[in-house]
């Protein structure tokens, strides 16, 4: 089985080993924190020793679940569920990037200052108002990257915001972000929307043992402008249909709800300040396929036309073709290994033609498939950790 722990939010130390159910579960997926579900005994001694209503408090602990010296999944807990007709306790947590679903883009100086100063008179204008510069937060001249990086170390900063995260040095570039304090804006849902622009970076807060394995702590990773995608090619490879290979359950899932030649994009909170954006593609409307629109009505905070231009863009090359995902099993302890590959790595999956004689190939894919290069959206698996679930997707960005 995986090893599975606890320890301490704030410190990433204080590590303890939990004994769990083997129906426990963890998943990562690509620029989203990690799922972990661990199930207790609540008949077992040693559970209740650990007495986990108070040592695996919702918002204080860290849950973990480990391979070897590779950390697959490690963040605050958020809920228990107690059944005490089934003798369980359920504990639910979410990837360090869940922590910054309950910070807002604040500077320190917010935690002192009289909280109607935030809006300001405005010495220009009698009866005018403007907010306060001193608590906002505005950033120039880098990468997207460390523009992520600035709004969480500006978190760090607060009395008892230092959880244990470890940066990358600073990348100057091009780019700007200016947030005013009034805004309170949401520093998990500001990076979630950065790794969705169009040019915007993978966000990663990877899990990991301190150099004296005594704790957790997280490196904060992104993509650069450069090359905006985490993503190894170290030559991850599986094969599909055939005997005595590692794999098993293969699905294809194939989805033509996003397919669009024409996408709009509108954001703006007032009449006064709507935009729209347009784009527009021929591919299908060239394949015979009949017109087909999309609506991106989920930014409404956008204020820059560009950036809104850049969702409609995104509408478009998504909509020239269904969203097809290959899903299959894999043995954990057979090459490539669990822990040797991540969310966002290339890998290639090889398929044979379909032959029901000589029990190869499959009859969805008639014609096999020689070396088809994909990237790794999702890893999970359960307690065990005998097997390990992929979801994989021929290109995502660029």
């Amino acid at each position: 089985m995986l090893r599975w722990f606890i320890a301490d939010l704030r410190t990433g130390r204080q590590v303890l080993d939990i004994k769990v159910m083997s129906s426990s579960t963890w998943s990562r997926a690509l620029n989203e924190p990690e799922r972990l579900t661990a199930i207790l005994d609540m008949q077992d001694p040693a559970t209740i020793a650990l007495n986990p209503r108070q040592t695996m408090t919702p918002g204080r602990t860290v849950l973990a679940v480990a391979a070897g010296d590779t950390i697959l999944g490690a963040g605050p807990i958020w809920s228990h569920l107690y059944d005490r007709d089934r003798k369980t306790l359920t504990v639910a947590a979410l990837g360090l990037w869940s922590y910054f679903d309950h910070r807002f883009l604040l500077p320190v100086a917010a935690a002192a200052v009289n909280p109607g100063t935030f809006i300001l008179p405005d010495p220009s204008a009698a009866g005018k108002t403007m907010v306060n510069t001193a608590l906002g937060t505005y950033l120039s001249n880098l990468e997207y990257g460390t523009i992520a990086k600035r709004w969480v170390q500006q978190a760090q900063a607060w009395t008892g915001g230092a959880v244990p995260v470890v940066f990358e040095a600073d990348r100057a570039g091009v780019h700007e972000r200016n947030h005013d304090g009034v805004d309170f804006k949401n520093i998990g849902t500001l990076l979630s929307q950065m790794a969705q622009l169009e040019d915007g970076p993978d966000i990663r807060f990877k899990p990991r043992f301190t150099g004296d394995r005594l704790g957790v702590e997280w490196l904060l990773q992104t993509g650069t402008d450069a090359s905006r995608l985490l993503a190894d090619d170290a030559g991850h490879a599986w094969t599909i249909g055939m005997p005595g290979v590692p794999t098993s359950r293969f699905q294809v899932k194939v989805d033509g709800e996003r397919l669009a030649s024409l996408a709009w994009a509108t954001a703006g909170r007032t009449v006064d300040s709507v935009l729209v954006s347009r784009s527009t593609d021929t591919t299908l409307l060239d394949l015979g396929f009949p017109m087909l629109e999309a609506l991106d009505a989920s930014h409404s905070t956008v204020a820059v036309q560009t950036t809104l231009d850049g969702y409609a863009r995104q509408a478009t090359a998504a909509g020239r073709a269904p969203y097809e995902t290959w899903e299959f099993t894999t043995e954990a302890a057979r090459q490539p290994f669990l822990g040797a590959y991540w969310e966002g790595d290339w890998c290639d999956i090889t398929i044979p033609p379909y032959d029901p004689a000589k029990g190869v190939g499959d009859p969805y894919l008639v014609e096999g498939v020689k070396r088809s290069r994909r990237r790794i959206l999702s890893i999970a698996g359960n307690a065990e950790g005998l097997t390990v679930d992929l979801t994989t997707m021929e290109q995502i960005g660029g």
